[in-house]
């Protein structure tokens, strides 16, 4: 997922990104330095002392007699350390010995990838985030088997982060504590003012197909004289497309695959350029961040349950005080982002790490505590049917229970470890064709399958 990296360069509040686990990276450089806390320097590798500053709900193990240590490797500056303090919190007497490790051009995945590969220096547990976390959960020796362990708490997990965490065998090795689940966030003022209602439920109808999307787009520009796009950018409608799939980039034996919604958003995404349904502006841009706060833009963006407060929230700086922004159910059940953290297959503390990695990923309270504290969404179905103890400031609704009647509909199945590197090519494709530099869409997808071919070697394109 690297253009949500671009967020690190064009969001102002990049700092306030400490609480948000869905952060997808940092930049610098790795050094030593002393123990890290929740304002560490960019990078870090320390061990935490244990602190016990935390409340957590009471369990029937004895938390404060486990005793040992482990290493624990992340990609994020802020994230790292605030998930060790959380763990100890519960868990008092277990050292963690935390690395923090940039991603910044796949430095922390190409890091992972050559300590597996050489049998030594792997850290007991360790991250992995959208972008890259099939290519640890299909790697041979990364991520242990966790299917015994975790056999009585994937029940209660958010079905996709396990499909995501699960190998081709059915083997399942990575567990999120997130659910990065998407939805439609719109602006309330010009929804009430050109579309007749601010409704979420009548908002959702109104784009809960593509025909009732392009129909909605053309009465938006109508009425606002064609002041306000649909879309700031095709990249919205294209995250929730790529969730409505019925199979992914790449098929079982390793061949190319266009799922028939990714044609059909193609033409989509067309019509809204020709028309000026949407904005032409780039994601993570300056002019799409600044369009989010402007009141005669756009109407619609993609927003993923982290989307509330580092989309929506550090790009307007009113929406919290209410009233601006709802959501509203998306066309096609989708995710974007999140991280999922899996066990060294071969180290030598499996009980030890399954303690570390169950308190954020299986513990309810803990989890649910994790999310209130960070503006996040937990991945635990008690914990959301349980609802957020108060309504979003942002979006004026209670966000678990909001999510929480198709959540379940999101297709973790068909995320693929060539992924990112497949979209990014797409989306460059998807620029050309949409500016006129390819003219036609024969021509885009031969371009697209052409970039493929060249940046994957071991996929077949026909």
């Amino acid at each position: 997922m690297k253009r949500f990296k671009k967020l690190l360069a064009v969001v102002a509040c990049v700092s306030m990104m400490s609480t948000m686990f869905a952060a997808c990276g940092s930049s610098g450089d790795s050094t030593n330095s002393p123990a890290p806390d929740t304002s560490a320097s960019p990078s870090a590798e320390a061990s935490v002392a244990p602190s016990a500053d935390a409340s957590v709900a009471p369990s029937a193990v004895d938390k404060t007699a486990v005793k040992g240590e482990i290493s624990f490797w992340h990609f994020n500056k802020d994230e790292g350390p605030n998930i060790v303090k959380a763990f100890n919190a519960a868990y008092p007497n277990v050292k963690v010995n935390l690395s923090i490790v940039p991603d910044k051009d796949q430095q922390y995945q190409n890091k992972i990838t050559s300590a597996i590969r050489a049998g030594s220096g792997v850290p007991d547990v360790f991250s992995a985030e959208s972008a890259f976390v099939k290519r640890f959960v299909e790697m041979p020796d990364a991520f242990a088997d966790l299917t015994a362990k975790a056999k009585d708490v994937v029940g209660n997990m958010v079905p996709y982060t396990v499909a995501v965490g699960t190998d081709k065998n059915g083997v399942l090795r990575a567990l999120s504590h997130q659910a990065a689940a998407g939805a439609i966030a719109y602006k309330k003022a010009a929804a009430k003012q050109y579309l007749g209602t601010d409704d979420p439920a009548q908002i959702a109808d109104m784009l809960s197909s593509q025909d009732k999307m392009i129909a909605t787009a053309k009465t938006l520009k109508e009425k606002s004289g064609g002041k306000v796009a649909l879309f700031p950018t095709f990249e919205e409608p294209q995250k929730m497309y790529l969730g409505g799939r019925s199979q992914g980039w790449v098929s079982a034996d390793n061949k190319l695959t266009i799922d028939q919604k990714m044609l059909d958003f193609i033409d989509f995404a067309k019509t809204l350029r020709d028309n000026k349904y949407e904005a032409a502006l780039d994601q993570w841009s300056p002019g799409w961040s600044s369009a989010i706060a402007a009141d005669d833009k756009a109407l619609v963006w993609a927003c993923p349950t982290w989307g509330i407060p580092w989309i929506v929230g550090s790009n307007d700086k009113k929406a919290a005080d209410g009233g601006r922004w709802a959501i509203a159910k998306p066309p096609f059940a989708y995710f974007w982002g999140g991280t999922w953290f899996g066990i060294y297959s071969k180290s030598d503390k499996q009980d030890l790490a399954w303690d570390f990695l169950s308190q954020f990923t299986a513990d309810k309270d803990a989890m649910k505590k994790w999310a209130i504290d960070n503006q996040d969404f937990p991945n635990n179905l008690a914990a959301i049917a349980e609802g957020s103890p108060e309504d979003s400031k942002i979006v004026g609704t209670n966000v678990f229970k909001f999510y929480e009647p198709f959540i379940k509909d999101i297709n973790g199945s068909i995320l693929t470890k060539y992924d990112d590197t497949i979209e990014n090519a797409f989306v460059d494709c998807m620029r050309s064709y949409l500016a006129g530099k390819i003219k036609t869409k024969d021509e885009m997808i031969k371009t697209f399958k052409d970039k493929v071919k060249t940046n994957l070697k071991d996929i077949t394109v026909e």
